[in-house]
């Protein structure tokens, strides 16, 4: 098919076609997770994924117009040509049908005309409308995740190319890069094609030639024809005879491969203006599809709102107060205020570091007022911050004003640091869209979402990159209405959460009872810290080097030479190749070699858990050994770690900067690490740990109702070995080691769903044996099966799962038609109520014991949550007194059937401690 000649853009237009349905469909398998609306349950990861690649597009080629070519139903002229065109291809899956449907809703909503031709493919309308754009002096991109496309490219003509796989582009901007890839010119591409063939498109090509012979005949030749028309010069006698064979192949392929440039369509330029969209409504629209992140992504549009279409600016009233009188009045007005919102600005979100900026408070919607403390001059007078500190404490510490804040631990961590200690937390924004389902918990998306109110971003203040500037670095006048509008959207989200807890009493009852009173617990743990015994890690540091050298050597000794043990490409070289291993998913640099995969290959080859206790050494290094000591706080010289209430979807409690709930705790490496975290004072002071025992299996005891998993419980048996001996059918004195270990395996594994496969795996049995035990199991605990199945089902119908406080975690894949998304969403609906009633078990603990300690006169304190355990730093002496409190309060944190019970250990440091009975 022809094409129009070749002309030099003549006007500052940059028009981008992108290819629709090649993008979409590459997005939707690109991705192993399907992407899920939280609220709906509609799945949109191809959504996104083309989403995300237009606005990649806009952001690097920063065009002036977009249009998109999407392909029709129906057979194209390709298929009535060939009845085998892309026959071979499996149905699209049922799922990818309503996101194409949902993509043609995006780019309408960005005004993005969409070019289709029934009978043609993309392609052919791509290359249409390419000629059109550069007849029109346009300069023309087109943008796809197909190497076909690249037969258009010439002058005027050029081709983003997005490689979700690797995750980054290439441009094809000439000929020149065409042929470094391919080794031929953007036309005889097509040749190409004719001669090897397309898998993909199910085209043949001629037999017996590949693309390295196909790359040498169109060098020598130029194209098909000129093979065909000097037939006799083609060399070998192989090749040659595969080319006589297969003529017809050869030219009925390069038929099929052309693209066409005389799709009925015609471009409209100006149609295509990329900033002509509504804003509100693509905002809207994102909203639904819960596309937070790319919302910062979106270009400037240069259209005017529709009348009606976005509200007036509402009027707000925020001032700046800047003297200690203007202070002391707002505050007096502000004692008889129902609520009042606290918002501080700081230079850091490091809470043991940052300076306080100023101070926003709010006691009415729309309503609220800054004080400037420490900013840059702005030629206004601003407050002292010792002066401000001392007007504000009493407000800010009487509990009887009630207060709400957004993140409140971190305020109040910034606060106690500056010698207040806020009292009458009533609300933390944060914790109650947590509780109540929010996919994203930022103050400004949830002001957008909820509010409908678009917030300044505060990079917009501070900038990013090395040019970033702390607030206190920015004047106060510059910062009043942003830090004003923190407060007023903290107060009004409170009112906004008030009315959803009201439909919601049970998680209204959790949030009060459980999280709120929480968060000071928190805040009093992470400032106290642990004490850390830094050189002692920085001389693990060296045996721990000379350990990995060791380790790198075995390494290179198994396989015969050196290479990059941290390279997943090298490694996949190594084991995939040179020794053959048995492979596992395909990843961007080859096949993966993440832990799990290696774990799979242990026993198969002495490398692979060579290569796995390297990596064992490395992380613990890194992660650990030689960050820990960098940790230390100059000024309390404590470690401090930072709870989070809000990240686990169970509602466990996560530790970062450090976390120290990932060290190991069954190797010795890790036991050392653990060693180094010390109870101040040397010898006058201890820890004291308590860890609830089986935890998990308590809780699926009482929530199953299962009679022999609770009566043995009750008996306070050996759960592991009944287990054994139910499942194996023999006595319990019979069961032996081996035995009690596949059983532990079970006992711990059924709450994550684990199958006859995943049995076998861990186990080392055969797979019908697993199955067998599995049976056995569910045969002892019927109860158990019974819960499992009903659980499944009430979520599939809820959309959430529930632990036995009503803590919800909604599970929308569940109802996905996508077969591993649904199977993987069961076992999380199966998981979540156990792990989850766990979480509420320790955090129940840990207000009550807290309380109970803060009732007696002792030194006593909370020092550490670790997953199931708590730990305590005390003189010795505490405790025997202690323990007894802990044995109290802890097994009774919660009423459970199977009763819970808690194991005490005493130590010096957090490795060596020992088993504790009090005398």
């Amino acid at each position: 098919m022809s094409r129009p000649a070749a002309k030099e853009p003549s006007t500052d237009k940059k028009l981008v076609i992108l290819d629709g349905h090649g993008i979409i469909y590459r997005a939707y398998f690109a991705v192993r997770e399907p992407l899920i609306v939280q609220r709906s349950g509609e799945t949109v990861t191809a959504v996104y994924g083309f989403t995300n690649t237009l606005l990649r597009v806009i952001d690097e080629l920063k065009p002036t117009h977009v249009a998109v070519a999407m392909d029709t139903p129906g057979p194209t002229f390709r298929h009535e040509r060939d009845a085998t065109y892309k026959a071979h291809r499996a149905e699209a899956p049922e799922d990818l049908g309503p996101q194409i449907e949902r993509t043609r809703d995006v780019i309408e909503a960005f005004s993005i005309p969409i070019y289709e031709a029934p009978g043609f493919e993309a392609d052919d309308v791509l290359a249409t409308l390419a000629d059109q754009g550069t007849e029109a002096g346009v300069e023309t991109w087109i943008a796809t995740l197909d190497s076909d496309l690249l037969q258009l490219v010439r002058p005027g003509v050029s081709v983003f190319m997005y490689r979700p796989y690797q995750r980054d582009t290439v441009l094809y901007d000439s000929a020149e890069r065409v042929r470094d890839r391919y080794g031929v010119d953007p036309l005889q591409l097509i040749d190409l094609k004719g001669l090897k063939g397309d898998a993909s498109d199910n085209i043949s090509g001629v037999r017996g030639i590949g693309e390295k012979t196909a790359v040498k005949l169109i060098k020598a030749f130029g194209s098909v024809e000129q093979v065909y028309e000097r037939l006799d010069e083609v060399a070998p006698e192989r090749v040659r005879k595969a080319l006589v064979e297969g003529r017809e192949a050869a030219f009925h392929s390069k038929e099929m491969v052309t693209i066409r440039h005389d799709a009925p369509v015609t471009l409209d330029v100006d149609g295509c203006a990329i900033h002509a969209y509504d804003r509100d409504r693509l905002l809207k629209l994102f909203l639904e599809l819960e596309f937070r992140s790319l919302i910062d992504r979106l270009p400037e549009s240069a259209m005017e709102p529709a009348v009606g279409a976005r509200q007036e600016p509402e009027e707000t009233d925020y001032a700046v107060l800047r003297s200690s009188e203007a202070l002391k009045a707002w505050l007096e007005n502000a004692r008889k205020a129902p609520l009042l919102a606290v918002d501080l600005e700081t230079s850091s979100q490091d809470t043991l570091r940052a300076r306080i900026a100023g101070y926003s408070l709010s006691v009415a919607p729309a309503q609220a007022v800054y004080v400037p403390v420490e900013h840059a001059d702005d030629g206004e007078p601003q407050l002292d911050p010792e002066e401000a500190r001392m007007i504000l404490q009493p407000v800010l510490e009487d509990p009887s004003i009630p207060k709400v804040l957004h993140n409140a631990k971190f305020d109040m961590k910034v606060l106690a640091r500056h010698g207040v200690k806020l009292g009458g937390l009533q609300d933390d924004t944060m914790i109650a869209a947590y509780l109540l389902g929010e996919a994203a918990l930022g103050l400004k998306t949830l002001a957008l979402e909820r509010l409908g109110v678009e917030m300044t971003p505060i990079t917009d203040l501070i900038g990013t990159g090395k040019d970033q500037r702390t607030m206190c670095d920015v004047p106060a006048r510059d910062a009043a209405a942003y830090a004003c509008a923190d407060a007023d959207m903290t107060l009004r989200l409170q009112a906004y959460y008030a009315e959803r807890f009201m439909q919601e009493p049970q998680l209204h009852q959790l949030y009060r009872s459980l999280e709120i009173p929480l968060v000071q617990v928190l805040v009093e743990m992470e400032l106290r810290g642990v004490a850390l015994d830094a050189d002692a890690l920085r001389d693990m540091a060296v045996d721990l080097e000379s350990a990995i050298g060791r380790s790198e050597q075995s390494i290179y000794e198994s396989i015969g030479h050196e290479f990059n043990i941290a390279s997943p490409k090298q490694l996949g070289s190594v084991l995939y190749e040179e020794l053959q291993l048995p492979k596992g998913r395909k990843v961007a640099h080859g096949y993966s070699t993440d832990a799990r995969t290696l774990e799979r290959l242990a026993g198969v080859h002495p490398v692979v858990e060579q290569i796995l206790q390297y990596r064992e050494l490395t992380k613990l290094k890194s992660t650990y050994v030689a960050t820990l000591p960098c940790l230390v706080n100059s000024e309390t010289g404590r470690i401090h770690t930072d709870y989070k209430q809000t990240v686990a979807a169970t509602g466990r409690l996560s530790s970062e900067n450090p976390n120290l709930q990932n060290i190991p705790v069954r190797t010795e490496l890790g036991r050392e690490i653990r060693r180094a975290f010390v109870a101040r004072d040397g010898e006058a002071m201890r820890f004291l740990s308590a860890d609830y025992s089986q935890i998990e299996l308590r809780v699926l005891a009482h929530l199953s109702g299962d009679p022999g998993l609770i009566e043995a419980f009750r008996r306070n048996e050996d759960i592991h070995a009944a287990t054994a001996a139910g499942a194996y059918g023999v006595e319990p004195g019979d069961v032996d080691d081996e035995m009690r270990r596949v059983a532990k395996m079970m006992n711990f594994g059924v709450i994550y769903g684990l199958t006859d496969f995943g049995l076998a795996q861990r186990s080392g049995m055969e797979r019908k044996q697993a199955q067998e035990f599995i049976d056995g199991y569910f045969a002892r605990f019927a109860k158990v099966r019974d819960w499992i199945e009903a659980i499944k089902a009430s979520t599939r119908e809820r959309g959430y799962a529930e632990t036995l406080l009503g803590r919800r975690r909604n599970i929308p894949e569940i109802r996905s038609p996508n077969f591993q998304a649904r199977a993987a969403a069961e076992r999380v609906a199966v998981n979540m109520p156990v792990q989850g009633t766990a979480a509420d078990v320790i955090k129940s603990a840990m207000l009550q014991v807290n309380e109970a300690l803060n009732e007696r006169e002792i030194e006593c304190r909370m020092l550490l949550q670790v997953h199931d355990e708590l730990i305590f730093e005390l003189p010795e002496r505490e405790a025997p007194e202690v323990a007894a409190l802990l044995e109290a309060v802890m097994p009774s944190a919660i009423e459970m059937v199977a009763p819970l019970q808690i194991d005490l250990k005493l130590g010096p440091n957090w490795g060596d401690m020992t088993r504790y009975i009090p005398a």
